[in-house]
């Protein structure tokens, strides 16, 4: 399973082909440029089944605005667990330097002639949007496109996403057991199956959900998919 990146920087010539919502940020800093460490999603991934939600890759990079001139910020709340990005606007005809980046928590607006983003490691893929503080390998805003991550080859690391594959294998074979209950639900309100077989095919499925829901329990996955969905 990997992703073929189109390139490992991206500048703002590129703005129409990226996008930022969702972009969890962990640090900034602010000298002649304003940097931030960010999760940058390269894909949402449809669901393999339809009912699930969707999966990542994301990769850690460092978005660097150049030159930055009459910054403004307003934040409702303080930002010290990190904060996600939810969208970035680019200068207009109007104002033809002021970039916005807007944010869950308030907004940046600066004046700069444009950014590079560094795509710092290969693409992790993920079932949520963001990578762990451990195996993204902390914080960084060097801008570098060959960012060592050691965590990569921990065993403890590669036991983790060997489990957590392992669970959405689960979580899938659990779905389409929630599907084909549903069907045999159908199919005896429409009195297309007897009820003998009705009552064994269901303990039948109801049996296989149960253990994948056991074996699911106290993870992250708990509640992906369901009986009403």
């Amino acid at each position: 399973m990997t992703y073929e990146l189109e390139k490992s920087i991206w500048t703002d010539t590129d703005f129409d082909k990226m996008g930022w919502h969702d972009n969890q940020v962990y640090k900034v800093r602010l000298t002649e440029d304003l940097e931030l460490d960010i999760d940058y999603i390269l894909q949402w991934n449809k669901p393999d089944l339809e009912g699930l939600p969707f999966t990542f890759w994301v990769a850690p990079a460092t978005l660097v605005f150049k030159k930055i001139k009459n910054l403004t910020f307003d934040f409702a709340i303080g930002f010290e667990n990190g904060f996600e990005i939810d969208d970035i606007e680019k200068p207009t005809k109007e104002n033809q330097n002021k970039w916005t980046i807007i944010t869950q928590q308030g907004e940046f607006q600066f004046d700069c002639d444009g950014y590079e983003q560094f795509i710092r490691q290969e693409p992790f893929f993920e079932f949520g949007q963001t990578i762990s503080y451990t195996r993204r390998n902390g914080y960084c805003l060097d801008r570098t496109t060959n960012q060592d991550n050691p965590n990569l080859k921990r065993e403890d690391i590669l036991e983790q996403r060997q489990k957590a594959l392992e669970h959405y294998e689960n979580v899938k074979k659990r779905h389409l057991k929630y599907q084909e209950l549903k069907n045999l639900i159908k199919l005896r309100e429409n009195n297309e199956i007897d009820t003998k077989t009705y009552l064994l095919k269901k303990k039948e499925i109801n049996d296989h959900i149960f253990s994948y829901s056991y074996f699911l329990k106290g993870t992250e996955f708990e509640s992906w998919g369901s009986s009403t969905q």
